[in-house]
């Protein structure tokens, strides 16, 4: 008994006298490494990466989009098409309850109230379904207008690196006139 009191006493006047650790301080990251997952993207990776590229991305990101809407809308058909039988059974379930007398009246509620609440949830179900797969179709169908949008407003023939400054701008396709950036420094 003195042995385990001694090394609660022990245990607990090193815990509360150990000095708390101390993270350092966040690591700048390499100059050349390239970013891993969870790094925050920085603007300049965006705006680094040509007008194509950022446009095919764009389009895969519509594909995942759409191909997860097309599941929304089969499992959403496949729970519908349950709905029915569910119905009828949920109703006969509660028929029967109705009409049950004694011992087996408390068991066929339970029952009936499990089906009816197994239909609503079915209900709820195929309405997220069908609305997350309007939302991931609206979702693609704007990115595909913004990956066509990129490349029509890309110029159509990129400058150079070294390219001089003089004009210090470009004609968009619509007439805008747009400033160079590395001319403005």
């Amino acid at each position: 008994m003195k042995c385990a009191l001694f090394a609660a006493a022990v245990l607990g006047a090193v815990s509360f006298s150990a000095l708390p650790a101390h993270a350092d301080g966040a690591c700048p990251p390499a100059s050349g490494a390239p970013a891993t997952w969870g790094a925050p993207a920085t603007p300049a990776s965006t705006a680094d990466e040509p007008p194509v590229a950022r446009a095919r991305d764009l389009l895969a990101r519509a594909r995942l989009l759409d191909e997860a809407a097309t599941s929304d809308e089969r499992a959403a058909v496949e729970i519908a098409a349950r709905l029915p039988a569910l119905r009828a059974s949920a109703k006969a379930a509660r028929d029967r309850a109705d009409r049950a007398a004694g011992d087996d009246r408390e068991a066929l509620v339970s029952r009936a109230e499990d089906l009816e609440a197994d239909l609503a949830v079915s209900e709820a179900e195929t309405t997220a379904k069908r609305r997350s797969a309007v939302d991931n179709r609206r979702v693609a169908r704007e990115l595909r207008a913004r990956a066509v949008r990129i490349v029509r407003e890309a110029p159509a023939d990129p400058a150079p690196a070294g390219a001089p400054c003089d004009p210090p701008y470009r004609f968009s396709a619509d007439g805008r006139k747009i400033y160079r950036v590395e001319c403005l420094k």
